[in-house]
């Protein structure tokens, strides 16, 4: 329980030091988070309950949305590379081209999950069971998803064999890591939809942009420490920012 909570307080302390080091990377979330608020405020959904529900599968919102899940996919190429560097700024930003082509292949899944999730299995049975598929699946590949932009190659099929015996940790880790930002994150949003007045709307809304930019940080920093919990990730050249 000790190691749990220890893991618990470096992801959030390391989340606010890498938006504090690379803050124009923060600030990608953050912007894709606010426009989206700014498309659901033009269709109404902070208009009360009845709006809310009329707005929450709005088009606009939905393909947007997608864009949001890029945003927050884009920003762990650099937080991953920030932290398995050990916070070199020069080697986070730098774009060798293997890290680069094994990234795309993690972003187009997370993409791919995303449009899954938003336009196909919405409803019902399915989307109770996508949900939970999800939820194990994604702890198991995720080395797969923490090695590509360092350039290495671990196929999630390997990904999975290390992660089987640390599937718990994993599983419980990635919820409970993110569990305070997203309870704040969902509190803003309802809290937007009752109070009155677009200003204090848009007070909770901006504030939610960063909360949201940070929670994208935690998530990141949440599967970098469970990618590493089995075992270190080798093969690139921590702290040197060569392509």
């Amino acid at each position: 329980m000790k190691a749990f909570l220890t893991a618990f307080r470096d992801v959030h302390r390391r989340s606010l030091s890498f938006a504090a080091a690379l803050p124009l990377v923060f600030a990608i979330p953050l912007v894709a988070e606010f426009v989206q608020h700014v498309i659901e405020m033009q269709i109404g959904m902070y208009d009360g309950v009845e709006g809310a529900k009329a707005a929450e599968h709005d088009p606009a919102r939905m393909w947007f949305g997608l864009a949001k899940v890029a945003a927050l996919n884009v920003i762990g190429y650099f937080v991953i590379r920030w932290l398995h560097s050990g916070g070199d700024r020069a080697f986070a930003l730098a774009l060798p081209r293997k890290a680069v082509k094994l990234f795309g292949l993690v972003l187009a899944l997370s993409l791919f999950l995303a449009w899954l999730s938003l336009f196909v299995w919405t409803d019902g049975y399915m989307r109770t069971g996508f949900f939970v598929f999800s939820l194990i699946f994604m702890p198991l590949i995720v080395r797969f998803v923490v090695a590509a932009p360092l350039g290495i190659l671990v196929t999630p099929l390997e990904s999975i064999k290390v992660m089987a015996s640390d599937a718990l940790f994993a599983i419980a880790f990635s919820t409970v890591a993110i569990l305070p930002l997203m309870a704040i994150h969902y509190a803003l949003g309802i809290g937007a939809i009752f109070v009155e007045g677009d200003g204090l709307k848009w007070a909770l809304l901006i504030l939610d942009s960063f909360v949201t930019a940070l929670l994208g940080i935690v998530m990141v920093a949440a599967q970098y420490t469970i990618a590493t919990r089995p075992a270190p990730i080798e093969g690139a050249a921590a702290g040197t920012s060569a392509r």
